[in-house]
């Protein structure tokens, strides 16, 4: 069994404890109630493709190198996130092998007024429900976790809950079908979830297949201002950075290291056209 096998083990068991203490029925009036009550706020989610963009992201652990030191306090991470001109914070409310939660999720959408993508194994409408009512922006939906039919389900429902769908791909056959269902955000994971080993060319070639109109975030192993150009230069428009942020003593000033050698590779490619 592979770490992927291994997550998704976890994930089933744990969404199956969750879904006997509150039943989908139960979620779905709540949300519906809320819904009503307080619609989904805007909170300025824009990713333009004329800008390079970070989505700096909050991470307790990962399968591969276990709990990650962090340098800093929660809050005093998410206030330096929020000053360094990051674009959106990602959250890892996976349990098991990130040691992330709901709970650290809703603490973070309490702190802040930037746009929150959660990120997990998400399979089920279920998760989007809950999703939404913690107050999630984005989802993250992991294509190699799901059929056609469930990844168009899950795209449309996102859809309808006030949720943008970050379509993560990780080779040619992912990117057609994502395509296929129609996302245009979708993202790049350097990481094969399979073995957890990184090879930002991944983004290089991927890039080639997609579209101009979509919008290209590259994912894992970009740990220095050089990588973020380099990705930059094979065509992301955004880079999503956890572990280098959280163990940095000053991850606004890395992130706005990020940002610049991003942007000015941006720049030259498009002077190049």
């Amino acid at each position: 069994m592979n770490i992927l096998e291994k997550i998704m083990a976890k994930k089933n068991e744990r969404l199956k404890q969750l879904q006997e203490t509150i039943p989908f029925s139960q979620i779905i009036k709540r949300w519906e109630d809320e819904h009503q009550s307080f619609p989904h706020p805007s909170r300025g989610f824009s990713l333009t493709p004329d800008r390079f963009h970070v989505i700096a992201e909050v991470k307790k652990a990962s399968p591969s190198k276990g709990q990650i030191p962090w340098a800093l306090s929660l809050e005093d991470l998410v206030h330096q996130y929020e000053i360094s001109g990051a674009s959106l914070i990602s959250v890892l409310t996976e349990e098991d092998f990130f040691l992330g939660s709901p709970t650290l999720f809703q603490t973070i959408r309490q702190m802040t007024t930037l746009p929150l993508l959660r990120k997990d194994f998400i399979f089920t409408e279920y998760q989007l429900y809950e999703s939404a009512l913690l107050g999630a922006d984005v989802i993250l939906l992991i294509t190699s976790l799901l059929e056609d039919q469930k990844l168009n389900l899950l795209m449309d429902l996102a859809k309808q809950l006030g949720l943008r769908p970050l379509v993560e791909c990780r080779d040619e056959k992912e990117i057609m079908r994502a395509l296929q269902a129609g996302a245009t955000f979708l993202g790049i994971n350097n990481r094969d979830l399979r073995t957890f080993e990184i090879d930002l060319k991944r983004t290089e070639k991927l890039c080639r297949l997609i579209p101009n109109d979509c919008f290209i975030v590259s994912e894992s192993g970009i740990l220095q201002p050089s990588d973020a150009a380099l990705v930059s230069q094979f065509g992301a428009n955004a880079i999503l950075v956890g572990e280098s942020c959280v163990r940095s003593s000053q991850p606004g000033k890395h992130i706005r290291a990020l940002l610049k050698a991003g942007q000015v590779q941006k720049d030259r490619s498009s002077l190049r056209l």
